[in-house]
């Protein structure tokens, strides 16, 4: 091939500005962010951050280098003086370095700006690095190489890089100083191993790299035999190509693999493989739901109803009824709509509508409901209440994202449905209902809502709400707390960190309160979003204003600061059983003190005592049970079976002949026959 048509165009110096920039901004991946990282997890971040740097630099450095091949009259040429190419080049970098600075200057952060103006902005920092980094590589090349020793600026390159990271490193050491009142981090990462793994990352996201640009050098030379120009002007239509068939690839897995999840969360779990025996819950005998088509979440949530003297015990008063807990699976029904007619017979077989609250909770993407909101709820009502939960996905929220519609649409119409029969209920009896979600359970319970602020949730009879970990991404949340509408009261809605902001409020203002978001200014679920990668967010504004938990020394820049609060919003929800937190993603200490003072129920310091120490106790002792019965032969099924065999041997009786009889019964309706069964011998009679 023609030295022309090399894809390393100038000896190279597309990349080489990528390494600039790649290296000189890897100082700042090790920077402290919302929450602490583990050696991995700061390996993905410069892993991450080095080759998505990279990947972008040398994009547009060779979009600057084919402006420059047009601007020097070659483009249309089979050969091409690389010497006037590389001084066009130059020249052009110095161009894109004063285009792309007055792109930021004329389009500086505004508060609430459209993503278009922050797009703007963030493609004029990239015109700006690329023109500088490129142009410095540029210049290296005219001064250290020559005709006979081509490429000695790789080393000089190397140099620049350790010299420009070196720069970046003090600047962050210094910056650090701002943080020195927060509490240090449990958790270091290694720096040596984080490089290690990282140049790992960076290998595999190469070999990545050079696929999609040998792609694009098929595609742009393609394209260069059938239109005009040289295959370097087509090369970036040649990246788009290639980019989309990676992503036409990444898509088919992504839902080969959603469905081996839905498939698992779907199924049985083996520490909770029995109907319930309690006929207020769904999934039991009684009940009209199949147990076998609650999910694995729902047949947690109905195994763990808070029994009428487990709320003596706790509570030292008797309890006012058994909890009613209430939950309709994907599988329970084909359509949303039979879902939801099923939910409603469900709560109308419970009586539900004679309790004094109903609590309607929006599952996390795996159908998954909180255990210790509804613990919370039954303790403080002494069980005079009903939960109930309608599943919309069965992945882990974050794959569940594209199920988000389904769920605003079934909680709208849910709503909707309990709102026309709390309307026939007697005068003075009518329940109150209780919003709840959690992560995207706040999503899609607040979305439900969307067009209509504060006033949709009174005019659907909504007496209170309580969302935790509300993500970045909900729209209702966005339009009620920063939009000028008629139909929002910004009385009825607050925002809390803890329960000491609410406790500050004034008393009329608490008493007019009725929709609460409890949002760590840590939790890296309410604060991820995909704007990170084009816009600086809010919460990083002057570090003198920043919340407590937020690093002053923290600051952002588009790649990398979206890869560290990806990382974040991970380890925000990583918790320990048993062990109740108020930071990140966990909102289980916060749970009790806002239900207590949102309700208004009843309940003393030492009843608000005990209940924080069952929750916490109850919650270790579910977590050593699941794992002590996760497999098939340990099992609730089996437990109970073998202690039921037990039984009958010490009561002098065969437990195999009962057995046998059961067996033989079963598999004769199943396949009409009964093979592999024998009578037991004497011996074991």
């Amino acid at each position: 091939m023609p030295r022309s048509r090399r894809s390393r165009t100038l000896n190279g110096r597309a990349s080489q500005a990528g390494v600039l920039w790649a290296a000189a901004n890897a100082p700042l991946t090790f920077q402290r962010t919302l929450m602490p990282r583990s050696t991995t997890d700061q390996a993905l971040v410069t892993g991450l951050s080095a080759a998505a740097n990279h990947a972008l630099i040398n994009l547009v450095q060779e979009s600057i280098q084919a402006v420059a091949l047009v601007a020097s009259g070659q483009a249309g040429r089979g050969h091409i003086d690389e010497r006037r190419w590389s001084r066009a080049t130059i020249a052009t970098d110095a161009a894109a370095i004063v285009a792309g600075l007055g792109v930021q200057r004329a389009l500086q952060q505004q508060t609430h700006e459209p993503l278009t103006r922050a797009g703007g902005r963030t493609g004029g920092f990239w015109l700006s690095v690329a023109g500088t980094t490129g142009g410095l590589a540029g210049l290296l090349q005219e001064l250290v190489d020559d005709p006979k020793r081509r490429r000695r600026s790789f080393v000089v390159n190397a140099a620049a890089a350790t010299a420009l990271a070196g720069a970046n490193t003090f600047l962050i050491r210094r910056r650090e100083r701002l943080d020195a009142d927060l509490t240090p981090e449990e958790t270091q990462a290694s720096v040596a191993k984080s490089l290690g793994i990282g140049l790992g990352v960076v290998a595999a996201t190469t070999g990545f790299g050079a696929a999609e640009r040998r792609l694009a050098d098929v595609v742009s030379q393609a394209l260069a035999r059938v239109l005009p120009g040289h295959p370097t002007i087509w090369r970036p239509v040649g990246h788009a190509a290639a980019l989309a068939g990676f992503g036409a690839a990444a898509r088919y897995l992504a839902v080969t693999g959603f469905h081996r999840i839905e498939g698992v969360q779907g199924s049985v779990q083996a520490a909770f493989d029995l109907a319930p025996p309690n006929p207020w819950a769904s999934g039991s005998h009684e009940s009209l739901v199949p147990f076998e088509t609650l999910s694995r979440a729902g047949a947690r949530y109905v195994w763990t109803t808070t029994s009428p003297d487990i709320l003596q015990e706790v509570m030292g008063e008797p309890a006012k009824a058994v909890p009613i807990r209430a939950y309709v699976g994907l599988q329970s029904a084909p359509t949303e709509k039979e879902r939801i007619d099923l939910l409603m017979r469900e709560l109308e077989r419970t009586d539900a509508f004679e309790r004094s609250w109903l609590m309607l909770a929006s599952p996390t993407g795996t159908g998954y409901i909180n255990y210790a909101a509804v613990s919370i709820l039954e303790f403080l009502t002494r069980g005079d209440c009903a939960t109930l939960a309608l599943q919309y996905a069965a992945r882990p929220s974050p794959l569940s994202l594209d199920r988000v519609k389904e769920g605003r649409r079934q909680t709208r119409a849910l709503v909707a449905a309990l709102r026309e029969r709390l309307d026939r209920c007697p005068p003075g009896r009518r329940p109150k209902l209780l919003l709840f979600g959690e992560s995207l359970g706040a999503w899609t319970s607040q979305d439900a809502f969307v067009d209509h602020g504060t006033q949709g949730l009174v005019d659907a009879g909504v007496d209170r709400a309580i969302w935790i970990g509300t993500p970045h991404f909900s729209k209702w949340k966005e339009r009620v707390l920063y939009d000028d509408r008629p139909d929002v009261d910004r009385d009825l809605i607050g925002v809390f960190d803890h329960i000491g902001q609410l406790e500050e409020l004034d008393p009329e203002a608490r008493a007019r309160l009725r929709f609460v978001m409890i949002t760590h200014d840590n939790d890296g679920v309410g604060a991820f979003g995909p704007a990170l990668a084009i816009q600086a967010p809010e919460w990083l504004g002057p570090p003198e204003h920043r919340r407590p938990t937020v690093p002053k020394g923290m600051r952002w820049t588009p790649a990398t600061g979206f890869f560290q609060v990806l990382v974040d919003m991970k380890n925000a929800a990583n918790v320990v059983p048993g062990v109740f937190a108020a930071s990140g993603h966990d909102y289980r200490a916060d749970l009790l003190p806002f239900f207590a003072a949102l309700l208004g129920l009843p309940a003393t310091a030492a009843q608000l005592e005990r209940i924080a120490a069952w929750l916490e106790a109850r919650e270790k002792l579910q977590s050593e049970w699941t794992k002590a019965h996760g497999a098939l032969d340990k099992s609730l099924a089996a437990t109970v079976l073998h202690r039921l065999m037990q039984e009958e041997r010490d009561a002098g009786r065969s437990p195999d002949e009962r057995m046998i009889e059961v067996i033989r019964t079963v598999v004769r309706e199943e396949f009409g026959e009964t093979p592999g069964i024998a009578a037991p011998s004497p011996a074991s009679s």
